[in-house]
């Protein structure tokens, strides 16, 4: 009788510890190096994001996902770079520079004078 009892306990317990489990530790996705990633437009008449991707730059309008430039982007510093785009909606060419200036924040001037700054999305 002791035996079993003793066999019972055991069983239970080890049905509890299996009930009874160490805190999951969940992965991190990684969080983005440098400029490249994806950044969204602070201000301005019309909402885009940015694609910045192995030298590739691509903009589009947040409401329709239509594309709105596209172009090159090139490394001019640690945090600065220079884009070359063309509007798709007048064709211009259109250059900019910008500086990282927090983690997640760019500032730029273009080369027509205007000025436009991005978040990181």
């Amino acid at each position: 009788m002791r035996r079993s009892v003793l066999i019972a306990s055991l069983a239970l317990s080890s049905g509890l510890a299996a009930c009874v489990s160490e805190p999951r530790q969940e992965a991190l996705p990684p969080q983005p190096q440098g400029i490249e990633g994806r950044w969204a437009s602070v201000g301005g008449p019309i909402a885009y994001t940015v694609s910045l991707q192995n030298g590739r730059f691509q903009s589009t309008e947040t409401g329709t996902g239509g594309v709105l430039a596209s172009g090159t982007y090139s490394n001019l510093g640690p945090g600065q770079i220079n884009i070359v785009y063309r509007s798709t909606t007048n064709n211009n060419e259109v250059a900019a520079n910008c500086n990282q200036v927090q983690t997640n924040r760019l500032a730029c001037a273009t080369s027509t004078g205007s000025r436009f700054e991005l978040t990181r999305a």
